[in-house]
């Protein structure tokens, strides 16, 4: 497993940036409310693929992705050529939530072909989501599992981080992993560790930020976790990784509470890819 550095912590942050603050461009005028969802799609559609700003070209495919909408794809896919990295890399996430296996040659190409690492990865992950449980092993994958894991409290943070950020850390942590189809995410506890047997592996760590800053008006929320990797039963800890990033959003509470969201959700996928590639090193 790979530690972040000061670099990666950044090129990370600027990756998982999302400009929420400037959403409100992205709408459709009254009259394109008016006229129903596709016409919606169609607005948020030409921001993606003409806006000049990078960021909010960002906001778009997020959005597009959100929406749900399958109209979305083919304006999503053209973004995969995009010049800038994140735009190319959110597109791709956002593909992966549409479902639609029309654009699996699409995400094929860009995961072998994307000169950047980061927007490989997201390209992958979206592959693995449209080409369904058959691809990745399904139900008969699930009973050769030869990983278990399971997860600790990840309690002994920031004060700020008490509650709903841990949840949120532990669900998306558990979310992604559960992803890989050799491997079990125990309810209570990992197996014994008997000759044999499938490895046992303990997940703790915790939130190590959580700020709010207001700068003009609106705000930058910036999280940071920490985890370890330790062998089940002993907790002997043999590996920590962490991760960070940053988010803009408006001053209002609301905006805030889903800025923290985005936040930890991104830090928390970032440092799941990582315990996958641990994970799988191990065998799984």
């Amino acid at each position: 497993m790979s530690h972040s550095s000061p670099a990666g912590a950044a090129r990370w942050a600027r990756g998982a940036m999302v400009m929420l603050a400037g959403a409100a461009a992205l709408g459709p005028s009254p009259a394109q409310a008016a006229a129903g969802p596709g016409k919606k799609v169609e607005a948020v559609c030409r921001t993606l693929n003409g806006d000049t700003n990078y960021k909010v070209r960002v906001q778009a495919a997020l959005v597009l992705g959100k929406m749900g909408d399958p109209s979305g794809a083919s304006c999503l896919t053209r973004a995969l050529d995009d010049a800038n990295r994140t735009v190319r890399a959110v597109a791709a996430e956002a593909l992966g939530q549409l479902k639609n296996p029309d654009s699996l040659p699409a995400l094929r190409t860009l995961a072998k072909a994307d000169p950047d690492p980061f927007v490989r990865a997201q390209a992958e992950k979206a592959v693995a989501m449209l080409s369904g449980p058959a691809t990745a092993g399904g139900a008969a994958g699930a009973g050769r599992a030869r990983i278990f894991i399971a997860f600790g409290p990840f309690s002994g943070g920031v004060k700020a981080a008490a509650g709903e950020p841990v949840r949120i850390v532990h669900d998306t942590l558990q979310t992604e992993l559960g992803k890989i189809p050799t491997l079990t995410v125990a309810a209570n506890a990992a197996p014994t560790g008997k000759p044999g047997g499938p490895v046992g592996f303990w997940i703790d760590g915790n939130i190590s930020k959580l700020d709010d800053v207001t700068s003009g008006a609106g705000s930058e929320t910036s999280c940071g976790v920490k985890v370890m990797v330790a062998r089940w039963p002993s907790k002997s800890i043999i590996s920590w990784t962490s991760a960070e990033a940053s988010v803009q959003a408006g001053s209002r509470p609301r905006d805030r509470e889903n800025a923290r969201r985005e936040c930890l959700e991104a830090t928390a996928a970032q440092l799941a890819e990582d315990l996958a590639k641990f994970l799988k090193a191990q065998g799984g």
